[in-house]
């Protein structure tokens, strides 16, 4: 289930699978009966729920038959899976699993949809000088072939592409950590869209938490996983750095208060929950409050970015008229 680049398909083929996993569980289906009803999302799934199966006849726990396959589930879902099951709490940890991967998928699908607009009137900017140029010669006023209309703008749309792939590939996991801790920086200091993305990536650092804890996994390491699980190279450098103070006996809030690079309202509503005992919600309502500011402000930034885009449309469009009415007016002096 594990790919290398997620989309939101991915995530939600996940989530379909841990709820199905989840609801006959709690209808007090056996877990190697569940996992045997499942109808696998692929049939590469199908083969590593197949070998789980065979484990789980022979004696082994089911968190026990995923060591060692961490290119099926990721190490967050495994530790869920172990502190779900050591707990006796296995079909409420896959639940919020489902949850998770739920919203991981709604919030890529939202980020897509906000961006698809200006993507496409980019994409028109790009080609707009070979539609020209290739009408052109259909109405007479040219020889250009169709291949030599737009061969400028193909080769631009493919340096676009490289790039775009290209740090794709870079950002993944599985590449240097400096590296991606080096394109987010650069995405933090983007105009309009560096805060959303924080926002956003808070939102998941908090849902992850809220997960881990319920899950029954220790504070420490509830807090380095979900910042692994947050995809965030900044959160993961920031919540290392005072992970020892916890280690001396700080609880979270109080580590939390001396580090700048946190908002004061993730700050304030961790460390209401943690003395009102109640840091359940708390963590639910982080996670709600930064997804919602972070989506708002990235509609907003999509918004003033397809702006930009139109204004540069009707440049491009003003200088093409022009340039072809004083081609027109010296073709008409000549003769």
């Amino acid at each position: 289930m594990a790919s290398l680049i997620e989309t939101p398909n991915s995530f939600r083929r996940r989530s379909e699978f841990y709820h199905q996993l989840s609801v006959l569980l709690q209808a007090g289906v056996g877990l190697t009966q569940s996992l045997e009803q499942i109808a696998p999302p692929s049939q590469r799934d199908g083969l590593h729920i197949r070998e789980s199966i065979d484990r789980l006849k022979a004696g082994e726990r089911f968190s026990e038959t995923l060591i060692g396959r961490e290119n099926w589930l990721p190490p967050f879902d495994r530790m869920m899976i172990e502190a779900g099951e050591a707990g006796g709490r296995l079909d409420d940890t896959l639940r919020i699993l489902s949850d998770h991967y739920h919203q991981r998928s709604a919030l890529i699908r939202d980020v897509l949809m906000k961006l698809a607009y200006p993507l496409f009137i980019i994409h028109f900017i790009i080609l707009m000088p070979g539609i020209i140029l290739y009408g052109s010669s259909l109405l007479g006023n040219g020889s250009a072939s169709l291949l030599g209309a737009f061969s400028p703008s193909l080769l631009t749309l493919g340096a676009l592409y490289t790039a775009v792939f290209f740090v794709l590939y870079l950002g993944q996991a599985n590449r240097g950590f400096a590296i991606r801790h080096g394109i987010e920086r650069i995405w933090h200091r983007t105009p309009m869209f560096g805060r959303a993305v924080k926002e956003l990536k808070l939102s998941r650092l908090s849902f992850a938490l809220y997960a881990l804890l319920n899950a029954g996994v220790n504070v420490r390491e509830a807090w380095e996983s979900a910042a692994s699980a947050s995809g965030s190279p900044w959160l993961a450098t920031s919540v290392r750095a005072w992970l020892p103070e916890l280690d001396s006996g700080s609880l979270p809030s109080e580590a939390l208060q001396r580090r700048e690079d946190f908002p004061r309202t993730f700050r304030d509503l961790y460390a209401t929950g943690e003395v009102s005992g109640q840091l359940d919600e708390s963590l639910q309502r982080l996670a709600k409050l930064y997804h919602d500011e972070g989506t708002r402000r990235l509609k907003s930034a999509a918004g003033i970015a397809t702006g930009l885009v139109y204004g540069l449309v009707a440049i491009t469009v003003a200088i093409i008229v022009i340039r072809a009415w004083l081609n027109y007016i010296n073709m008409f002096n000549t003769l």
